[in-house]
């Protein structure tokens, strides 16, 4: 039932305040001071008729989890990240965002309060916006595509229940964004509209095979410039499925994921005589996705594990026929574990693929080290 509840609303958290990936995400139950950190290093060449460029990210984010008793917990995270595509560049430190996270009722029920402290910078000069426009591909899996954003509230919740070998939760979490300048030399304050996020899935475990079936729907609210609605995205609605399965010396996990996208809304920016309000404009600007992913675990000696790992990522087109990309995964690493639960995690994966109807040849690679101390 524990480890059913961190996952199901480890979704909700994760959308709320999220800043390292899930796959070394801190554990929400703690006893004791944990530290973890992670240096990833990813990049990508995109050829267009023999036209190249190469857009890269160097990424250390850091998080601090502290228990403040039995069922209580804080944790704080940030970091420091440095992008470029070409000669443009766009280096600093990410908003620090904290959370607090209560467990209770013999840990079936978690409520959680976190907010995004808007210390990174945010107003963009033109070289660094079209940086942060290539990082935002989500065929690349680039962590960061902005430095900082606005003052943001989130708050949430959820449970979960076991029934024999059968475990159901569910939980909601909102988000108020809050606005901040993101252009240079402006005093255009834009504000991200505000999200609500609603998460349910459901575990069953053999023993030996885990089968776990997670879905969350998210509704976005109103993008305003200086008060004026400009742009609402669309709803998103993301279904994973994954299949755990583990013997003494080795693991398998394999996994799916499809995220549906809605028709997102938007008002051209002109000015009309006589109060009159431009036409809304209503379109699919983002195509649907499906990931899938594979990772094979083999223990060598007690703490330490060689792991080998697969990925593929396939976006569709938008309504205007374009935007659409896959690309596929390969690679390895390993896991040396202590018995407290500590670890040193390295990994690395080439990428190859196309976007844009094929007209884009992508290659990468990403090499990710994640230390956790728990002390």
């Amino acid at each position: 039932m524990k480890i059913k509840l961190f996952v199901i609303l480890g979704f909700v958290s994760l959308l709320m305040a999220s800043t390292l990936s899930a796959q070394t995400d801190i554990p929400r139950k703690a006893f004791t001071p944990s530290f973890l950190t992670i240096a990833e290093y990813r990049s990508y060449e995109r050829n267009i008729d023999d036209s190249k460029l190469t857009i890269s990210q160097f990424s250390s984010p850091t998080a601090i989890k502290l228990p403040l008793g039995q069922n209580l917990a804080i944790d704080v995270a940030s970091s420091f990240v440095m992008s470029s595509a070409g000669n443009s560049q766009l280096i600093g430190i990410t908003d620090v965002k904290a959370r607090a996270v209560a467990m209770l009722f013999k840990d079936t029920i978690m409520l959680n309060a976190g907010v995004n402290v808007p210390n990174g910078k945010s107003d963009l000069d033109i070289e660094e916006t079209a940086v942060s426009m290539l990082l935002s591909d989500k065929a690349l899996g680039f962590k960061y595509n902005r430095l900082g954003e606005g003052l943001d509230i989130n708050f949430g919740g959820g449970f979960a229940q076991a029934f024999g070998g059968f475990t159901f939760g569910a939980g909601a979490g909102y988000i108020i964004k809050g606005e901040y300048i993101y252009a240079k030399d402006s005093e255009i304050k834009y504000k991200p509209g505000d999200q609500l996020n609603v998460t349910a899935g459901f575990d069953i475990n053999t023993g030996s095979l885990l089968l776990r079936t997670d879905g969350t729907f998210t509704k976005y609210n109103f993008d305003t410039n200086d008060g004026r609605e400009v742009f609402k995205e669309g709803r998103r609605v993301s279904v994973m499925e994954s299949a755990i399965m583990s013997t003494e010396k080795i693991g398998l996990v394999l996994s799916g994921r499809y995220v549906n996208r809605g028709k997102s809304e938007w008002l051209p920016q002109v000015d009309l005589p006589f109060g009159f309000v431009p036409d809304k404009k209503i379109s699919k600007l983002y195509g649907d996705q499906i990931d899938a992913n594979a990772v094979l675990s083999l223990q060598v000696v007690k703490g330490f594990n060689l792991k080998f790992l697969g990925e593929s990522v396939f976006v569709a087109k938008n309504e205007d026929e374009k935007n659409d990309a896959k690309v596929f995964g390969f690679g390895g690493g390993f896991i040396i574990r202590s018995s407290k639960g500590s670890f040193l995690d390295l990994t690395g994966k080439y990428y190859l693929g196309d976007s844009n109807n094929g007209e884009v040849d992508l290659k990468g690679f990403s090499v990710m080290t994640a230390v956790r101390l728990i002390f």
